[in-house]
């Protein structure tokens, strides 16, 4: 590595890297970069030293179109042909003509790809010129989503722009902030979500009803296995960046659930789990700024979080400790995209082969994504509940409603259908 002046050019410097070997008996890739000034040149041979520790500097100058080929090439094997299908037609239609496809990937950002949904959302397809509907670039969007999420999984970028960079809405529906899902879309969200860090989380919601904020506030001293109930004694109240776990706001938020076999297995599993990780992380210890710093938090979590995360100062926040309100939504919208991504996959490539653009865009219009949060599947817990027959007090006690009116106006759609009952009997009176 060098940072030297270059001849007959002052105040122009010539900064120069050698990237990581990959291999043995291969020669390091030469990394050269021109600045102007040597403040500059010295700061930014340490920004490339820097991100060359957390990985290969080549492999982070590659385009998002050539880093979306190999994406593709790599799924070959974890999805069906008629997915990977799907994927390619909007990588192959909409990613790569566009500038965006031309970007090395670590200048994707958040501006680079909110600037690029409203080029879409105008243009459409660059070799036809036609305009698509808002569903269309949000379906792009998965795809992309999917592609920055795998790339942070590599170490090439530092986080997926997507996860702040919204597609744009369709002001033409009406759409409910916290929408609720039916039994059968719940079950088929839990069968996708198996593997990634909210399965369990979002099965014991859609198992005993309790809000995000008591699911990360559940402790294994609140569970009884054997009875099949927890107590629901405490939250997680996150205000400015403060994390705090507070008793529940009401006396009827205070309060014990029963739950089934199920459950009680997904609890199982995740203690498993848990032990697993204390055990991978126990015994390991990063040194940062001259300090060692455990990688696992002995905490009593249920739900803990299982990342290590770096934070500004080259901090280190180790897994096993609690998993905030902002990192869980940034969790389950990361996973959201991914499975919406794959369902547009399977959308797309099971329907009859579309000849042109237009037709193209009318096939993922039609795709009816998933654009719930947890919240939903407790509302399909007291849905169940109370198309089930279970007396609405009941259901009010187990949710921590105020009283049953509440849960009364809040689910009375469960009801619409015996609000019916008898008519025909008193008007056979007449």
């Amino acid at each position: 590595m060098s940072c030297t002046e270059i001849p007959g050019r002052p105040g122009w410097w010539r900064v120069v890297v050698y990237d990581r070997v990959s291999e043995p008996g291969v020669r390091p890739e030469r990394i050269q970069r021109i600045v102007r000034g040597q403040r500059a040149a010295e700061k930014l041979e340490r920004d490339l030293l820097r991100d060359r520790d957390k990985g290969s500097l080549v492999a982070r100058a590659q385009t998002l179109a050539e880093y979306s080929e190999r994406y593709l090439t790599s799924r070959k094997a974890e999805v069906s042909a008629q997915t990977l299908a799907g994927y390619r037609a909007v990588v192959d239609r909409y990613i790569k003509p566009y500038p965006i496809g031309s970007l090395r990937l670590d200048a994707v950002d958040r501006t680079a790809v909110s600037t690029f949904y409203v080029e879409v959302l105008e243009k459409g397809s660059r070799r036809r010129g036609v305009a698509i509907e808002p569903a269309t670039v949000r379906g792009i969007h998965r795809v992309l989503s999917m592609i920055l999420n795998r790339a942070c999984d590599d170490g090439l970028v530092h986080r997926n722009a997507c996860a702040l960079a919204k597609p744009p809405k369709d002001d033409r529906v009406q759409e409910d902030s916290e929408p609720g899902i039916d039994p059968e879309t719940a079950r088929r969200f839990l069968e996708l979500a198996q593997g990634t860090r909210i399965h369990a989380i979002a099965a014991v919601a859609l198992g005993t009803g309790l809000r995000r904020s008591e699911l990360l506030a559940l402790r294994w001293s609140d569970i009884d296995l054997k009875v099949g109930e927890l107590d629901v004694n405490g939250k997680i109240e996150q205000v400015d960046g403060q994390v705090e776990r507070k008793a529940p706001k009401t006396k009827r938020s205070r309060r014990t659930v029963p739950f089934g076999p199920g459950v009680a297995d997904v609890l199982r599993r995740q203690r498993a789990l848990l032990a697993e990780k204390k055990l991978k992380y126990q015994t390991r210890v990063a040194e940062v700024n001259g300090k060692k710093t455990p990688l696992w938090a002995d905490e009593p979590w249920v739900f803990p979080s299982l990342r290590v995360t770096a934070v500004k100062g080259g901090a280190l926040l180790p897994a096993g400790r609690l998993w905030t309100p902002s990192a869980f939504a940034q969790e389950w919208r990361q996973v959201m995209d991914d499975l919406n991504g794959r369902r547009l996959g399977e959308f797309v490539s099971e329907r009859e082969p579309v000849d042109s653009e237009r037709e193209l865009a009318k096939v993922v219009a039609a795709f009816e994504s998933w654009e719930f949060g947890i919240h939903a599947l407790r509302h399909a817990y007291a849905t169940s509940q109370l198309a089930g027959g279970v007396r609405d007090e009941v259901v009010s006690r187990r949710m921590g409603h105020s009283d049953s009116y509440v849960t009364r106006r809040v689910y009375s759609h469960v009801t619409q259908a015996e609000s019916r009952e008898g008519v025909e009997i008193a008007d056979g009176l007449l």
